[in-house]
């Protein structure tokens, strides 16, 4: 622990980049350590989610996620419902993801709120905030993917079918079979693909009509997929 406390002197330091090679090096050496002693280091990087410094505060919020504990969700949750920089919010997401813990779903599920654009039309926090439920497996996380499946985004409507996959939760075939009849053919190849995925037999149907789909990709890749529910339903 030696390091570690050293380091922790450099997150009082007058100069952003030494209290950012503070939080790095805490974030590097914590992660080798047994999960329940990393929780020891999470208040102390917690005093900096206020920090002037938005690149100090994004790399806390990868910090977070590198550790891995659940103790940092509260802070993570102020990061990413009142953090002013994007790169902050969408860093939070994917550091919820890393973590793992249901007690992020609702954080994750507030960005349906987020209105950053990248480029127009382009909600890019939305977009991490779905990966990063499907990193999450639980019932939750899935009835939060529902009120992702008619973003605006169709990156986050892709995300979404690539979240419920990973997931592979059947309490998922329905909000997929929503996807069917997206108008981008990328999320229909997809929503095939974590049909597949999950694996139960309701969802054979949803399969059926995209082989027939208009666009020769996803029709062939729907036929793929439709061969492994044979296979794990036969």
């Amino acid at each position: 622990m030696g390091n570690i406390d050293k380091s922790i002197k450099l997150l009082s330091h007058e100069s952003p980049r030494k209290r950012f090679l503070g939080i790095s090096n805490i974030a590097e050496l914590a992660s080798a350590l047994p999960l329940q002693e990393r929780k020891s280091v999470i208040g102390e990087l917690g005093k900096l989610v206020s920090d002037p410094e938005a690149f100090v505060r994004w790399n806390l919020a990868e910090a977070f996620g590198k550790i891995g504990h659940p103790a940092s969700i509260p802070y993570l949750e102020k990061l990413g419902r009142f953090d002013e920089h994007a790169n902050v919010r969408l860093r939070v997401m994917y550091a919820l993801g890393l973590i793992g813990h249901k007690d992020g779903v609702p954080i994750l599920e507030s960005t349906l709120q987020d209105h950053y654009q990248i480029v127009a039309g382009a909600y890019v926090v939305r977009q991490f905030a779905a990966l990063a439920l499907g990193m999450i497996h639980s019932e939750e996380s899935v009835k939060a993917l529902e009120k992702f499946v008619e973003d605006s985004d169709p990156i986050v409507r892709w995300h979404t079918a690539v979240a419920l996959g990973n997931i592979g939760l059947k309490s998922g075939i329905p909000h997929l079979g929503k996807l069917v009849d997206d108008p981008i053919p990328f999320t229909r190849a997809h929503t095939a693909i974590a049909l597949a995925q999950i694996g139960d037999k309701s969802g054979r149907p949803y399969v059926e009509r995209l082989t027939k789909d208009n666009v020769d990709k996803v029709a062939r890749i729907s036929k793929d997929a439709l061969k492994l529910l044979g296979g794990i339903n036969s």
